[in-house]
């Protein structure tokens, strides 16, 4: 397991689960937004959610990873600042109950969120920062 096949998983959830939702479908990128190009340019860009790897770490017993979601949305009006934490929430609803992601990747319950302070009006961005474990790599081959 690695935390690329981590940040597949996360995206390949959100993507099935979020399309079933009756409210807006987020794009969900890895890393970053995609680069323009023409084939892209006219696609919209909000809402959207950004999955990103942060750090980690591993021990005999399992490895972690800590990933970060960033979430964007795109509002007129002066309450855009709920849409973006009402989609960061239902993120957070569907991993809490789920889990596990994709028979191998546990989220741990530490969510931590975060508005940022200075927003680039119309878009509205928060973030949040997860826990996840997975399998540690064993030995195969045995030495003398």
């Amino acid at each position: 397991m690695t935390p690329v096949m981590l940040m597949m998983a996360i995206r390949d959830f959100l993507k099935a689960e979020l399309n079933d939702d009756a409210a807006t479908i987020p794009a969900v990128h890895l890393g970053a937004l995609p680069s323009k190009t023409s084939a892209n340019r006219d696609d919209p860009v909000f809402p959207l959610i950004i999955i990103r790897p942060m750090e980690g770490d591993s021990d005999n017993s399992e490895s972690r990873a800590k990933v970060k979601l960033l979430f964007g949305t795109q509002s007129e009006d002066d309450s855009g600042f709920i849409d973006v934490l009402n989609l960061m929430e239902r993120v957070r609803i569907l991993l809490m109950r789920q889990r596990i992601v994709d028979k191998k990747f546990r989220i741990e319950p530490d969510w931590k969120w975060k508005f940022l302070e200075d927003q680039p009006e119309p878009q509205w961005i928060c973030q949040a920062e997860t826990t996840w474990t997975f399998p540690q790599i064993r030995q195969e081959v045995k030495y003398l």
